[in-house]
């Protein structure tokens, strides 16, 4: 692959930097990338002030004191995260990550000679799920990095890591995997067109993705996610989503997808410092409750 002159020194950079990281131990390194994201809290203006908005309106309990703490804890775990797909090789290694609840999804795999899909979302370090590469072939769906060279590297650096990426948007090569004795993850909470639902009290659209492909190719679909737990990535697979028709195809996506963000948001509530709010999440749509 041809790469723009630019492209290549930003590669480099990113190379360098992350050699000079590896002479720290983990630990360090979680503080490190902490900081790179409390720095990114306080450079980016409009990502900060969407933030603490789409906090206020998932939790208008809470104070200003308050939804700044969560937002600066977001912003530290999004430093995580980003740290997590670098090393994710070492961060699988060596007790670095645990699995909760592991006999759910070879349960989910028995009898199975497709995929299980994962349904997750953006929280703690969710790539980690690939440490389950163990039990089958691990996929992940992402969207490409402008940078042909950056997104070369993290593609890289995730296969190393037991977590092959699927590009957001190629249904063929999603198909061939789908076809595999695999398992693959779909970050399913970001806005999207396909579906009404509620989240946190308040209207909104997401995707269907999940559903449609358990129904279409009858596959199971298991609800995971990762938090950090100190130094350590606790992944927990938490249960198996069973699908409920309805009358209507369009019926049956929103109401099985409401139940998946019904679970999000449980997740959430518990875990409110460990979600990526920096998102657009609602769009101007109006709280019900």
């Amino acid at each position: 692959m041809k790469y723009k002159v630019s492209e290549k020194i930003s590669g480099f950079f990113v190379i360098l930097i992350k050699k000079l990281l590896s002479i720290f131990s983990l630990k360090i390194r979680y503080k490190i990338f902490e900081g790179f994201g409390i720095f990114a809290y306080h450079l980016i203006k409009k990502r900060r002030l969407l933030a603490i908005n789409n906090i206020k309106n998932a939790f208008p309990e809470k104070d200003e004191k308050e939804v700044v703490k969560i937002a600066k804890e977001s912003y530290k775990t999004m430093g995580k995260m980003i740290m997590t797909s670098i090393f994710l090789k070492e961060i699988t290694k060596d007790g670095n990550t645990v699995v909760e609840n592991e006999e759910l999804m070879r349960k989910a795999c028995e009898n199975n000679e497709k995929a299980v899909l994962i349904v997750s979302l953006h929280l703690g370090g969710f790539e980690a799920g690939s440490k389950m590469s163990n039990i089958r072939k691990f996929y992940a769906v992402f969207r490409n990095q402008k940078n042909k060279k950056i997104n070369s590297l993290m593609t890289k650096w995730r296969k190393e890591g037991g977590l092959n990426s699927l590009p957001l948007h190629n249904n063929e090569v999603l198909s061939t995997a789908i076809n595999e004795k695999s398992i693959i993850a779909l970050a399913s909470d970001h806005y999207g067109k396909d579906v009404n639902v509620t989240f946190f009290g308040r209207e909104t659209t997401g995707v269907a993705g999940p559903v449609l492909l358990s129904m279409k190719h009858k596959i199971p679909i298991v609800l995971a996610y990762a938090i950090f737990d100190g130094d350590v990535v606790r992944v927990i697979n938490k249960k198996i989503i069973q699908i409920e028709k309805q009358k209507k195809l369009k019926e049956t996506m929103q109401f099985n997808m409401q139940k998946i963000y019904n679970e999000f948001e449980e997740i959430i509530r518990e875990y409110p410092g460990q979600y990526m709010w920096q998102h657009n999440r609602w769009r101007n749509k109006k709280r019900i409750n």
